[in-house]
C-alpha cells in the first residue's frame, strides 16, 4: 500500500503535531523554510511522541530562492530583476539566496515557485536575471527560481554539502539518504543518483520547470522505472492534493493523478503546502488516508483471486496440495499438471481423483496443531509418489479450509530434504 509523507509547517506544528504523527507514515521538515530552532523544537517533539517515527530532514540545495521577507504583489507585464548581489537601484529587484546557475541553452521563459509563476526571459547579464511577469500574483518568501536546463556549480555544492554529508554518514551510519531529482542534470544522471541513494524523491514542480512541462511525464516515468528496477523506494512530491488547501473535495485530475501513481506502485505520496500552510491540513490527510485504504481493499480482493493464476503456471510441474475439505481443488480442477498429489479428508474427492489422469489422492486426517510436522511427515511418507518424475515439486497448503478458500502458502520442496 502506498503511504503518506506529511510535511510539517505552521498549519501542523506544536499541539497539532500529534495528529499528523499518528496519521502519517513519514514526517518531513523542509529546511528551506523557517529557522533551525523551530525545526529542532518540532523534531524533538516528534521523537517524544513517537521515537520510531521516520523523519525526513530536507536539506536545501544551491537553487536560488527569493529573499523577500514579506509577500510581494507582482503585476502582469511588470519587469523584475533577480540578483544575488545587492544593487544600487533597488526598485523592482528581488534578491536571491544563491548565485544564478549556468544556462545550457537559452529559454524564452523562467519560473518561480515550482513552475507556478511564469516570466518572459529578457536577459541574463552581469549575473542579473531580468524578466517580465506573465500574470498577476503574490510572491511569498523563499520561493525557488527555476531556469530551464540550468547547470548548477558542483564545486559550490561539494563545498557546502559533501563534507557535511560524509560526516553525517560516518557519525550516523544508520541514517538513510534520499536524493531529490528536480532538474535537468539530476534527470540526466538519474541512474548514478539512484544507485547511490537509499530512496528517490521526484520533485515534479522543479523538474517540470527545468526540463519543460511537456517532458514531465516521460522523465517521471523513467525515474520510477530505473528506481524500481533496483528496488529503490520512490516518493512523489509537489501538488498531489493542492486543491484541498481551499476545498473539501479534490479535483478529478488530482484523483486520476493519484491513481496513476498507485498503478506505478509508488511508495509515498508527499503532502507539502497541503499540510504546511492549509487550514484544511487535517482533513487533507484524512481524505488521502481513507482513499488509500479504499484502494488497498479493492487491490486485496483482486490479489486474492490471482492465486489460481499463479497455480496455472505450475501445469507442467508436480503439484502437492494439502486441502482438508477439498474446496481449493475445485478452483484448479480444470488445470492439467504433470502430476497432482492431493492430501485430503474428503472421501468423495479421493474417489473422483482416482478417475483422473496424472493424479494421486491420499486420504488423511488433518491435525489441529503441529501442522508443519504433519506436512513434513506425510511428504516424507509419500515421497516416492510425489518425486517419481521430478526431484522437486510445488507445495500448496490450505491452512484454514472453507468454501471458496484459497491457498494460504505455496512453496517449493525438494526430494533431498525428505530422505532421512
Amino acid at each position: 500500500m502506498t503511504k503518506i509523507l506529511t510535511t510539517i509547517g505552521p498549519a501542523s506544528d506544536g499541539k497539532k503535531l500529534k495528529y499528523f504523527i499518528n496519521n502519517s507514515d513519514f514526517i518531513r521538515f523542509n529546511m528551506s523554510h523557517n529557522v533551525i530552532s523551530w525545526h529542532k523544537k518540532n523534531i524533538d517533539q516528534v521523537k517524544k511522541i513517537n521515537p520510531n517515527k521516520l523523519i525526513l530532514v530536507d536539506i536545501p540545495g544551491i537553487k536560488p530562492r527569493t529573499l523577500n521577507k514579506k509577500p510581494i504583489f507582482i503585476k502582469k507585464s511588470k519587469q523584475i530583476k533577480f540578483s544575488y548581489k545587492v544593487l544600487k537601484k533597488k526598485n523592482n529587484v528581488i534578491l536571491l539566496s544563491s548565485p544564478l546557475p549556468k544556462i545550457k541553452k537559452n529559454s524564452k521563459f523562467f519560473y518561480l515557485s515550482d513552475g507556478i509563476f511564469e516570466f518572459k526571459n529578457l536577459s541574463i547579464k552581469n549575473r542579473i536575471l531580468t524578466g517580465i511577469s506573465c500574470q498577476n500574483f503574490i510572491l511569498n518568501s523563499k520561493k525557488g527560481l527555476n531556469i530551464p536546463f540550468s547547470i548548477y556549480n558542483d564545486k559550490i555544492q561539494e563545498k557546502l554539502y559533501f563534507l557535511f554529508l560524509k560526516k553525517l554518514k560516518k557519525k550516523y551510519p544508520k541514517l538513510i539518504f534520499i536524493s531529490k531529482i528536480e532538474n535537468y542534470l539530476g534527470y540526466k544522471n538519474r541512474k548514478d543518483i539512484i544507485q547511490n541513494s537509499d530512496a528517490i524523491m521526484i520533485d515534479r514542480g522543479d523538474l517540470a520547470a527545468e526540463v519543460g512541462i511537456s517532458k514531465l511525464s516521460e522523465c517521471s516515468e523513467n525515474i520510477i522505472i530505473d528506481a524500481k528496477s533496483i528496488g529503490k523506494s520512490v516518493i512523489i512530491a509537489t501538488e498531489n492534493l493542492n486543491s484541498l488547501i481551499y476545498n473539501k473535495i479534490p479535483t478529478k485530475s488530482e484523483v486520476m493523478n493519484i491513481d496513476y501513481y498507485l498503478q506505478k506502485k509508488i511508495d509515498y505520496l508527499m503532502l507539502s503546502d497541503e499540510t504546511t500552510i492549509s487550514k484544511n491540513s487535517k482533513s487533507t490527510v484524512r481524505w488521502l488516508s481513507n482513499y488509500l485504504k479504499i484502494k488497498k481493499s479493492k487491490k486485496t480482493q483482486i490479489s486474492l483471486l490471482k492465486i489460481e493464476e499463479i497455480i496455472k503456471n505450475f501445469k507442467d510441474q508436480t503439484l502437492v496440495v494439502f486441502s482438508k475439505k477439498g474446496y481449493f481443488y475445485d478452483r484448479v480442477s480444470s488445470y492439467e499438471f504433470k502430476n497432482l498429489v492431493l492430501f485430503t479428508e474428503n472421501v468423495k474427492l479421493k474417489k473422483v481423483l482416482q478417475l483422473k489422469r496424472n493424479s494421486d489422492s491420499i486420504l488423511i486426517k488433518f491435525p489441529k496443531k503441529y501442522l508443519y510436522s504433519f506436512l513434513y511427515e506425510n511428504i516424507k511418507r509419500y515421497k516416492e509418489v510425489i518425486f517419481k518424475d521430478n526431484k522437486f515439486a510445488y507445495l500448496v497448503n490450505v491452512i484454514f479450509p472453507r468454501e471458496h478458500s484459497r491457498a494460504n502458502t505455496t512453496s517449493i520442496i525438494q526430494e533431498k530434504d525428505f530422505l532421512r
